[in-house]
C-alpha cells in the first residue's frame, strides 16, 4: 500500500485498537446497566437466548411449539421476567436440529459454545486469505464480528460455511458440495451458490451440496417431527408480514428495507430489490463464466448474496469479511485502484453504522454500500480479464 494514501500502514494499525478501545468502553457501559435492571438474574437476553429455550421445546418433545410466538414468549419470561419486546422463531428444521444440543447445557455454555465455534472456523476460514497480524488486527475489530457476539446471532457461522466452501471449492469439490449445503440452516442466504457452481460446471459440487441439503433437512425433520415443517411454514407468513410493514427495516442493509424506510409502496420496494437482485444474479453468473481468480469470483459471489434476498439482518453482515479480505489481497498483489480502499473500508464500518443512521435518520446505508463494493470488486475483474487477455 502506497504510504501517499491517506489510509496508510499507521493508521491500519492505530484505528483497529481504537475501535477495540470503543468495544471495550461499551461492553462495560452494557454491562453495568443490565446487572443494575430491578430484578436482574444473571440471565443477559440475546438472540442467543432465544436459540437456548427453543432447543428446550426440542428436547422436551414440543419442537413445533417453538414456532408459536405466545408460547416463545411466555418461556422466555418464566427465565427473564418482565422482558419486553417479541420474539419469534423463523428458522428451518435445519437449524433447529443443529442448535438442540444447547438445550443441554446452561445458558451461558450455550452462548460460549456456539460463538466459540462460530468464531474459530470464521476466523479460520479469514486467515486463509490473509494471514498477517495486522489483518488479524482488522478482524479483531471488525463490528461484524462484534455484532454477532453482542446478540449471540449466527452470521459469523453462515460466513464461514460458504467462506470455507469456496476455499475448498477447487481442491475438495466433495468437501466444498457439504459446506455449501450446509447453508440450509438459511436458505436464502445460498440462493447464488447454484448459479455459481453451474456457471462453472462443479457438477460434483453441486450433486453433493444437494444431498447435504437432502440428508440434513431430512433427519432434522425426522428428529424434530413432522409438524415443525407445517409451523416453519406459517411463521414464514408471520416474518413476511413483519417485513412488508417495516417495522424491522433499521436492522434490514436491503434494498426493500430502504424504500420501506422512506414508506415506498410495497409493489414499488419489491420492484426496486428484484432490479438490485437481478443485477447480483447477472454479475455472478458473469464473474464466474470468465477467466478471472478464485479470490475475485468469491468476493463477488458472497457480495451479491447481500443483495438478492429482501430478508436479510445486520449481523449477516459478517459475510462482507471475506469480500473485504479476497479484495485487500487482490489490491496488495496486483495494485490499488482509485476509490478501492475507501469503499472496503465503508463496507468494514457498515455494520457498527448501518442500524444507527437507520434508527436516527431513517437511512439504509446497507445496499449502496454493499452495492460499491460489488462495484469496485466487478470493476477489478474485468481489469484483471483484460490483463488475462493480453499476455
Amino acid at each position: 500500500m502506497s504510504d501517499l494514501h491517506w489510509l496508510n500502514a499507521i493508521r491500519l494499525r492505530t484505528y483497529p485498537r481504537m475501535f477495540l478501545l470503543l468495544y471495550a468502553i461499551i461492553g462495560l457501559g452494557a454491562l453495568w446497566y443490565w446487572t443494575h435492571q430491578p430484578g436482574f438474574s444473571g440471565f443477559i437476553v440475546s438472540d442467543l437466548a432465544v436459540f437456548w429455550i427453543v432447543a428446550q421445546f426440542s428436547l422436551s418433545g414440543h419442537a413445533a411449539d417453538a414456532y408459536l410466538p405466545a408460547q416463545l414468549h411466555l418461556a422466555m419470561a418464566q427465565i427473564a421476567p418482565g422482558i419486553q419486546g417479541a420474539y419469534g422463531w423463523f428458522y428451518p428444521p435445519t437449524f433447529y436440529l443443529l442448535i438442540t444440543p444447547l438445550g443441554l447445557l446452561s445458558y451461558w455454555a450455550a452462548y460460549v459454545a456456539f460463538m466459540g465455534i462460530s468464531l474459530v472456523g470464521y476466523v479460520s476460514a479469514l486467515r486463509r486469505i490473509l494471514p498477517g497480524k495486522e489483518a488479524m488486527w482488522g478482524l479483531a475489530a471488525f463490528p461484524g464480528v462484534w455484532i454477532n457476539l453482542l446478540t449471540g446471532q449466527n452470521g459469523m457461522l453462515t460466513a464461514a460455511l460458504a467462506g470455507a466452501g469456496l476455499l475448498a471449492l477447487r481442491q475438495q469439490p466433495t468437501l466444498a458440495g457439504v459446506l455449501i449445503g450446509l447453508l440450509a440452516l438459511k436458505p436464502h442466504l445460498a440462493l447464488l451458490f447454484p448459479v455459481a457452481l453451474v456457471a462453472i460446471g462443479a457438477w460434483r459440487t453441486l450433486i453433493v451440496s444437494a444431498v447435504t441439503v437432502f440428508v440434513f433437512t431430512g433427519i432434522g425433520v425426522l428428529y424434530l417431527g413432522t409438524a415443525t415443517l407445517g409451523a416453519w411454514a406459517q411463521s414464514l407468513e408471520l416474518a413476511r408480514t413483519i417485513m412488508e410493514a417495516g417495522k424491522t427495516a433499521p436492522m434490514m442493509p436491503t434494498m426493500f428495507a430502504m424504500m420501506r424506510l422512506i414508506n415506498a409502496p410495497l409493489p414499488l420496494a419489491y420492484t426496486m430489490h428484484a432490479l438490485m437482485a437481478v443485477a447480483a444474479t447477472v454479475a455472478v453468473w458473469k464473474v464466474w463464466r470468465s477467466d478471472v481468480s478464485d479470490e475475485l469470483k468469491g468476493a463477488v459471489l458472497m457480495t451479491a448474496t447481500l443483495l438478492v434476498s429482501p430478508y436479510l439482518m445486520e449481523y449477516d453482515l459478517a459475510w462482507l469479511g471475506f469480500p473485504i479480505a479476497w479484495g485487500v489481497q487482490a489490491g496488495l498483489r496486483s495494485g490499488w485502484m482509485h476509490g478501492d480502499r475507501e469503499v472496503l473500508l465503508a463496507a468494514w464500518l457498515l455494520p457498527l453504522f448501518t442500524v444507527v443512521l437507520a434508527w436516527l435518520f431513517r437511512i439504509q446505508m446497507g445496499p449502496w454500500v454493499i452495492a460499491a463494493l460489488m462495484w469496485v470488486t466487478m470493476r477489478r475483474a474485468r481489469a484483471e480479464k483484460r490483463w488475462r487477455a493480453a499476455r
